[in-house]
């Protein structure tokens, strides 16, 4: 005989809440899950590698739109082995750019904990300003030429 998971039993093994499950279904996301007679959603085992596959997309930043999108392909199955292996491949060029921003961002907030530690030392927030040109850091040095750079319009520079 099959064992079944209820709703609260998947939000408690999980860690996804029953509210956020049903906005799954109704979005249409849980379109693998069986229903009894009485329309109580039916979870199986097999059941947790989708709706892991869904939490990961979701968390990934994919709209619930293309989540479902994907899903339908899910339920086609072998058929759609491609078109699945292309939106992966799509989400994972996407992951790795907004991984690249967040390097460039990490090197300015690594920055900023290095620049208020000397600062803090100093007891003075412009205490380059008082030094002779060559004292100043470079890091000093390459943050206020990107700081400009945005103020033109061109925020290319990285750090």
């Amino acid at each position: 005989m099959k064992k079944y998971y209820s709703i609260s039993d998947v939000a408690a093994r999980t860690g996804i809440s029953a509210y956020t499950l049903r906005y799954y279904d109704k979005e249409g996301l849980l379109g693998f899950v069986k229903r009894s007679e009485s329309g109580k959603r039916l979870f199986t085992k097999e059941d947790f590698e989708p709706l892991y596959t869904i939490t990961v997309l979701k968390r990934s930043g994919m709209p619930i739109r293309k989540i479902r999108d994907f899903m339908n392909l899910y339920l086609l199955g072998n058929e759609t082995i491609h078109n699945r292996y292309v939106m992966f491949e799509e989400q994972r060029r996407s992951l790795i750019q907004q991984i690249r921003e967040l390097e460039e961002m990490l090197k300015i907030v690594d920055y900023k904990c290095w620049y208020f530690q000397e600062a803090e030392k100093r007891n003075d927030i412009n205490y380059y300003k008082k030094l002779p040109a060559e004292e100043v850091d470079p890091r000093i040095v390459e943050f206020n030429k990107i700081v400009e750079d945005f103020r033109e319009g061109s925020s290319e520079t990285e750090l």
